[in-house]
C-alpha cells in the first residue's frame, strides 16, 4: 500500500486508527511519510500533552504519551541483551537502533548496548522532539530511586527541552549526602522532586540545587532538616513533618513578607502533628476580609501532576491574608487542622480585595 496515492482525508482516516508506535516507526520509512503524518495528525498531535520517559530502579525508560484523559505507552527503550530474534533495524537521528514490536504490536521495544545508551536515548529523544514538536512537555521521571548505605547513582541523561523529576527515597542509615548532591548539581534543575528524608544524618547544602527545583514534596522527621522554609527557591512545595518550632514558621511568613526570600512561591502546604498556636497568627500580622463576604479561592496549576489526578493544587478560600511589603502582593493564609495552607495571589492587595466588590 502507498499512502501517498490515496486522497487526503484517506490518509487521515488509516493513520486516525493507528497507535503512537505505529505512527512513529511509519515515520521512519521516508521524509515523505513523516511529512504525510504530521500533516494528518496535526489535531492529534496538538493534543498531545506531554512525552515522558519513566524511569525505575533499573535505568531503562518506559516512553508514554500523555493527553488531558489517558496515557499510552509508546516504547520501551532496554539493554540489548537477547539473541537477535525478530529485531529490525532502522536509523533514527541518523543513527541505526534495533526495534521490535511487543504487546500486540501496541508498543515498541528499541535496544543499545551498554556501551551506546545515552547516544541511543539522545536520537530517540531528538527525533521525537522534532517529530511532536516543540509545544508538547518533555519529562524524564525518575521513580522508585532508593539511596542506601552503598549509594545508587540513577542514569540522568542530558536531553535538549527535558524538564527533570525524581522520587527519592533516603534510607534510614543513609550516610552519603556527597553523591546525591552531585546527581543535583550534575543536573539540570529539577521540575520536580519527591524526597523521604526521614532522620537525615548528614545536612543539605544550602546550595542545593535541591532547593532550587520548582516543585518539591517532601516528608521529614523536623520541619527543618532539610530547611525548606529557609532555602527554597521554587514554586510549590509540601512539607509533611513530625515536628516543628512555631518560630520557624513564623521566620517563613515574616521573610516572605519583607521580600527577603520565596520570590517565586506561589503555594506552600505543611502538614504537622500539631496545629500551629495563637502566638504564629498573632506574630505574622494577619489581616482580615470582612465576614459577610465571600473571599476568593486560590489555586492553580501543579507544576508536575506526578498521579495524572487532580491537575490543579489545593484550593485555599481563606478570611485571612498577608502582605509583601515590595510589591504590595497577597498571600491567602489557611490553617485546618493539622495543616498550614500559603497561597500567592499574582495581585496587589487592592486588586485582591476588588474581587469581592
Amino acid at each position: 500500500m502507498i499512502l501517498s496515492k490515496y486522497p487526503y482525508l484517506v490518509q487521515k482516516e488509516i493513520l486516525d486508527n493507528m497507535e503512537y508506535s505505529q505512527l512513529f516507526l511509519l515515520s521512519l520509512v521516508s521524509k515523505n511519510l513523516k511529512k504525510i503524518i504530521k500533516l494528518c495528525q496535526t489535531n492529534r498531535f496538538k493534543s498531545i500533552s506531554s512525552v515522558t520517559y519513566k524511569c525505575d530502579s533499573t535505568d531503562q525508560p518506559y516512553v508514554f504519551i500523555s493527553n488531558e484523559h489517558t496515557n499510552h505507552m509508546m516504547m520501551r527503550i532496554i539493554s540489548h541483551t537477547e539473541t537477535p530474534n525478530n529485531f529490525f533495524q532502522l536509523k533514527v537521528s541518523g543513527k541505526g537502533i534495533d526495534f521490535k514490536f511487543a504487546g500486540g504490536f501496541k508498543y515498541l521495544i528499541a535496544f543499545y548496548q551498554q556501551w551506546d545508551k545515552t547516544s541511543v536515548i539522545q536520537s530517540i529523544h531528538n527525533y521525537l522532539l522534532d517529530f511532536f514538536g516543540n509545544s508538547v512537555e518533555y519529562n524524564w521521571q525518575a521513580t522508585d530511586i532508593k539511596w542506601r548505605r552503598e549509594g545508587f547513582t540513577p542514569f540522568i541523561p542530558k536531553l535538549e527541552n527535558v524538564s527533570f523529576c525524581s522520587r527519592i527515597q533516603l534510607g534510614w542509615d543513609f550516610k552519603d549526602m556527597e553523591k546525591l548532591e552531585n546527581v543535583f548539581s550534575s543536573s539540570h534543575v529539577f521540575k520536580s522532586i519527591q524526597m523521604n528524608v526521614m532522620m537525615a544524618t548528614e545536612p543539605f547544602n544550602p546550595e542545593s540545587k535541591f532547593y532550587q527545583a520548582e516543585s518539591v514534596e517532601i516528608s521529614q522527621d523536623k520541619v527543618t532538616v532539610p530547611p525548606v522554609l529557609r532555602h527554597f527557591q521554587g514554586r510549590q512545595a509540601i512539607v509533611d513533618c513530625l515536628e516543628h518550632k512555631t518560630s520557624d514558621l513564623i521566620k517563613f511568613v515574616n521573610r516572605w513578607k519583607s521580600g527577603e526570600a520565596f520570590q517565586k512561591l506561589e503555594y506552600l502546604k505543611i502538614k504537622m502533628c500539631k496545629t500551629p498556636r495563637n502566638r504564629f497568627l498573632d506574630a505574622i500580622g494577619l489581616k482580615h476580609i470582612d465576614a459577610t463576604k465571600q473571599p476568593p479561592t486560590h489555586t492553580l496549576p501543579k507544576v508536575y501532576n506526578w498521579y495524572n489526578e487532580n491537575p490543579n493544587t489545593e484550593p485555599i478560600t481563606s478570611h485571612s491574608y498577608v502582605v509583601r511589603v515590595t510589591d504590595n502582593h497577597v498571600a491567602s493564609v489557611l490553617i485546618h487542622r493539622n495543616t498550614l495552607c500559603f497561597g500567592v495571589w499574582d495581585k496587589t492587595e487592592q486588586e485582591f480585595l476588588r474581587i469581592m466588590d
